[in-house]
C-alpha cells in the first residue's frame, strides 16, 4: 500500500544477451513486448538500474588459483584467461543491470474515501494480481522470467 492511498507491486525481470540474438530473434522479441506494452489497459513503470561491477575479487581469486596450478599447460591458459578478463575490463564497462516493473493502482481504483484495512488491501489485490499474472505470462512468452518482489527485497 502507497501513503496516497494505492498500492503497487513490483517484479524483477531477468534478461536477455540481446546482442547474441539473431536479427529475427531480436525482431521476434521486440514485436512481443511491442505486443505486450500495447495490450496493456493500465500504467507500468519500466525502471533498469545499472551497476559498474567491481571484479578484482575474482582477478584474486584467479591469481590464487594461478599460484596453485601444478599443470603448466592449464597454467598458460589461466594465464591468457586472466589476461583477456583484465583487458575487457580495460576496453569496456562491465555493468550489472536489473530491471524492474512496477503495476500500480491509483487511489480512486480502490475507493479510499470508503474501505479501509483488510477491506482495502483486499480489493488493492484483487485490482493488481490479475494485472501482474498478465505481464508475467506476457514476459514468459519472450522468454524472461519474472518473480514479484518480496518485503525485504523491496527494502533493498
Amino acid at each position: 500500500m502507497l501513503k496516497d492511498g494505492g498500492a503497487a507491486i513490483l517484479l524483477k525481470a531477468s534478461a536477455v544477451n540481446f546482442g547474441l540474438l539473431s536479427s529475427d530473434e531480436q525482431l521476434a522479441i521486440i514485436g512481443s513486448f511491442a505486443q505486450m506494452l500495447n495490450s496493456l489497459s493500465f500504467a507500468i513503470q519500466i525502471v533498469i538500474i545499472s551497476k559498474r561491477l567491481d571484479i578484482s575479487a575474482y582477478i584474486s581469486l584467479l591469481d590464487k588459483e594461478l599460484a596453485l596450478q601444478t599443470n603448466p599447460l592449464l597454467a598458460e591458459a589461466m594465464v591468457r584467461y586472466r589476461q583477456f578478463v583484465q583487458s575487457l575490463i580495460k576496453e569496456n564497462e562491465v555493468l550489472d543491470k536489473s530491471f524492474y516493473i512496477a503495476i500500480p493502482v491509483s487511489r480512486l481504483e480502490l475507493s479510499v474515501g470508503v474501505l479501509r484495512g483488510e477491506e482495502l488491501l483486499k480489493k488493492a489485490k484483487l485490482k493488481i494480481l490479475p494485472r501482474r499474472d498478465q505481464i508475467a505470462r506476457q514476459l514468459n512468452r519472450i522468454g524472461l522470467k519474472v518473480t514479484q518482489l518480496d518485503d525485504n527485497e523491496l527494502l533493498k
